[in-house]
């Protein structure tokens, strides 16, 4: 392994990227796509093959757009470094952080109540708790790392981020 080989794989080491979700609901995605279909199927009638076609191929790059919207955050130990941004067919939108030191990780959990109300007017209650993760900062500041509502997976993951990082653990959901 050449000097070469052996500083890129500590470097990327180093660098850990975590997907905090899809920053446009399902919901969202869905309808969108949907309407763009009835928009293509309403256009046929009117207009001619030609004209649909071509308005079709400049709405289209619009749809894998939508879908690939993902909510990051890049920690870089080796430059020092956080980037929360939004990530989009491979190009990043958001602006980096720098810092000195990462104080710790935590975990917190929240009680969690929605309401959902069928169309007979029934109202169903459910309560559960969602654990979130924090990185904080020397400087105070913190970050949104991850949440889920299983616990054991999200102290996993966030274990070994946390010995990636040499950093500890702080876990105030007991």
């Amino acid at each position: 392994m050449s000097y070469f080989e052996y500083s890129m794989s500590v470097e990327k080491a180093n660098i850990i990227r975590i997907s905090r979700g899809n920053s446009l609901p399902i919901t969202f995605r869905i309808v969108f796509t949907l309407i763009l279909f009835l928009i293509y199927i309403a256009l046929t009638g009117y207009l001619p093959k030609a004209l649909v076609i071509a308005l079709m191929i400049l709405l289209a790059p619009i749809l894998p757009l939508i879908w690939t919207l993902q909510d990051m955050i890049e920690i870089n130990m080796n430059k020092k470094f956080i980037h929360e941004y939004i990530w989009v067919l491979g190009n990043k939108w958001g602006a980096p952080t720098s810092f000195k030191h990462i104080k710790y990780i935590f975990i917190n959990a929240t009680k969690m109540r929605q309401a959902m109300t069928s169309w007979g007017g029934r109202v169903r209650y459910s309560q559960y708790s969602e654990y979130v993760a924090y990185l904080k900062l020397n400087s105070g500041k913190k970050f949104l790392l991850t949440r889920s509502k299983n616990y054991d997976s999200l102290a996993q993951e966030l274990r070994t981020i946390s010995v990636k990082l040499d950093t500890t653990l702080k876990d105030t959901t007991q």
